[in-house]
């Protein structure tokens, strides 16, 4: 007996973001990278309306919406690419001065300090980058003489070094790029300056080093932001050289097709993005000049997944989610479903708790309360669960975010 799971498959009614403004960046940027370490948001360089290029390193706290400053990195630059590995975060290539730059520095949070590492072989800015298997992948982008790149390489921290790695199939600059288990996606960008926009949707699998094309995205645009929430890769503004643009779109991998979910409040694009639990930020751009918004996007995903009817009523919910202190899993069983065990799993698949099920032959709805401690009674630390309910036939999960 199978199950129809619904979990992570209709974009439409699966997820919707919904967008609110934060305390605005102290700075008005565009073109910043961004990486995440700890629920901290660090947003380093980029340009002011006139184009001076600044080595700021800004960090966003999600938690009380605040922002303060650490210490700067030595190059001073935009349209850069940020990667964070094994504790670090890497500032990669961008536009610095008059040219291109390959600058690679490290940034260590614990020391608050900056190393200069090896510099990428092909110096670019509006770059895209991905970290897979704790290498760095540097996608496109384009020098200041207006060359646009297909090149790709890869950088290694732990040995610091870059290798050549095959071309993307398309060169552009300021294409957007997300990483779903492992497979870099790389969408949208710029042929050349002025025009050659392109919707292309190409893919790269690190493991192999190959390439391979998935459905278009449905708008032409540069400059946009990508992120990847729930195994599902979202587009983020963007310019389209005639509009700045709030449009969010989503890719489902699985099944090859791209939805449209709720834009943000302010059109912009070369903005850097950040995911911390359920909540993508949307920081600071350009629309006709540097701005310093910041918004807060909510990923609504409280919704129930079940088994088809023909296999008997088996469901679970569980609200709220995320959740910090408490969550409430309601369930449903039929006769049908005899054995039935609700169990919880941390990310790596390990079990963490069980719960004993009184009902479980009742079609009667049935409610169980998670405090987010194991067998134990040990507060567990933040992060990804996932709550499954099964019998000796079949079984349903839902994911949730545990955020302390």
């Amino acid at each position: 007996m199978k199950l129809l799971l619904v979990l992570f498959l209709s974009l439409g009614t699966l997820f919707s973001i919904s967008w609110t403004t934060k305390t605005p960046m102290p700075q008005a940027l565009a073109g910043s990278g961004c990486a995440v370490i700890n629920d901290t948001v660090y947003v380093i360089g980029g340009r002011d309306s006139d184009g001076n290029r600044y080595t700021t390193n800004y960090i966003y706290i999600p938690s009380n919406d605040s922002w303060s400053s650490r210490s700067n990195m030595t190059t001073a630059r935009a349209h850069l690419g940020c990667a964070y590995v094994n504790g670090k975060i890497y500032a990669i290539g961008g536009w610095a001065g008059s040219t291109a730059t390959g600058a690679c520095e490290e940034y260590d949070p614990v020391s608050d300090s900056w190393q200069t590492k090896a510099a990428l072989p092909t110096p670019r800015y509006t770059l895209a980058i991905a970290t897979v298997a704790g290498k760095i992948y540097v996608f496109g982008g384009m020098n200041m003489s207006g060359q646009v790149f297909n090149t790709v390489e890869e950088y290694d921290p732990v040995n610091n070094i870059w290798a050549a790695k095959a071309n993307m199939p398309t060169a552009r600059f300021g294409p957007a790029c997300a990483v779903v288990r492992d497979t870099i996606y790389v969408y949208g960008g710029s042929a050349y300056v002025g025009g050659g926009l392109t919707t292309v949707n190409e893919y790269y699998v690190p493991a192999n080093n190959t390439w391979g094309t998935k459905t278009n995205m449905p708008s032409a645009r540069y400059c946009h932001a990508g992120f990847c929430y729930s195994d599902q890769v979202y587009a983020l503004g963007g310019y389209d050289y005639y509009n700045y643009l709030a449009l969010c779109q989503v890719f489902n991998p699985i099944s090859n097709s791209w939805a449209t979910d709720t834009p943000m409040q302010y059109s912009r694009q070369s903005l850097p993005v950040a995911v911390v639990g359920s909540c993508v930020y949307a920081i600071a751009g350009w629309n006709n000049g540097s701005v310093n918004y910041t918004e807060e996007g909510l990923i609504q995903t409280g919704v129930e997944e079940h088994a088809d009817m023909n296999a008997g009523q088996v469901t679970v919910k569980a609200w709220p989610n995320p959740f910090s202190s408490k969550l409430t899993i309601h369930y449903t069983l039929s006769t049908k479903h005899p054995n039935a065990a609700l169990r919880i799993f941390d990310s790596a698949g390990r079990l963490v708790k069980s719960f004993s099920l009184s009902s479980a032959y009742s079609i009667v709805p049935s409610v169980v309360t998670w405090s987010g401690d194991d067998e134990a009674g040990n507060k567990l630390p933040s992060g990804t669960y996932f709550v499954e309910l099964s019998d000796k036939y079949d079984k349903v999960t839902k994911k949730v975010m545990l955020l302390r």
